[in-house]
């Protein structure tokens, strides 16, 4: 018997005492000791070894066939967030859900929207108090405002910009500082608005992606990352 032939019968060997018609990735290679790379190398991924098995391989989603549909993925936000002592963030989600926040994050367009999007099944009668808690989660706090009025302290092109625009109302900002769009992923409050940013975001991300970081350094390139592909 052939190396290739000892696998796949240890994956049926596997598969009755499960009484199963698929044996999950992460419970095959516990079983058996073997390494994910070897069982690349021998059949190409695990679901081919999954069919030579005459096994049920697994059907990775797509955008035509979801995993989850939208309104189950909502249903199970709305079920979260109304436990008691729950809390609006992405973490308590993850620790009380039965799938991933990505999940949501991918399908509405980040965390934010998702509860902004789940909060519409709310009722808005029964449960006031907890539409009021997603209001100031997902709403951005403002800057505070410069009075209509230039004070004493107003800079000199403050007190221009007053007189020429009569009415309106200036963003007075302590820094030089710039803020991209608020986001609220994860650790990140606001979008990237630079190339440090950019670095960070792939950072927090670089592993679902797929990718290994080997180098981050300053200058040209700023980052050195692989990821495996098929062929």
């Amino acid at each position: 018997m052939s190396e290739k032939e000892a696998i796949v019968e240890k994956l049926k060997s596997i598969a009755g005492d499960l009484n199963a018609s698929s044996v999950p990735r992460h419970e095959f290679l516990r079983r058996t000791g073997l390494s994910e790379r070897k069982v690349q190398r021998l059949f190409g991924s695990y679901n081919n070894l999954v069919v030579a098995a005459g096994l049920q391989p697994r059907a990775f989603p797509t955008a035509d066939a979801p995993s989850y549909s939208n309104d189950e993925l909502l249903a199970e936000v709305v079920r979260v967030i109304r436990l008691p002592d729950a809390k609006l963030t992405r973490v308590f989600f993850e620790q009380n859900a039965k799938f991933s926040s990505s999940v949501c994050e991918r399908r509405f367009g980040g965390w934010v929207n998702t509860v902004k999007t789940a909060a519409e099944l709310l009722d808005p009668h029964k449960e006031e108090e907890l539409l009021r808690l997603v209001r100031e989660y997902t709403v951005p706090p403002h800057p505070s405002r410069v009075q209509d009025s230039p004070s004493h302290n107003s800079q000199p092109h403050e007190i221009q910009e007053q007189q020429e625009h009569p009415g309106h109302e200036f963003i007075q900002t302590s820094s030089a500082n710039v803020y991209g769009e608020f986001i609220n992923f994860r650790g990140l409050q606001y979008a990237p608005v630079n190339e440090q940013g950019v670095v960070f975001l792939f950072g927090m991300l670089c592993k679902e992606l797929g990718y290994i970081v080997e180098i981050v350094k300053p200058g040209f390139p700023d980052c050195e990352a692989k990821r495996r592909i098929r062929g």
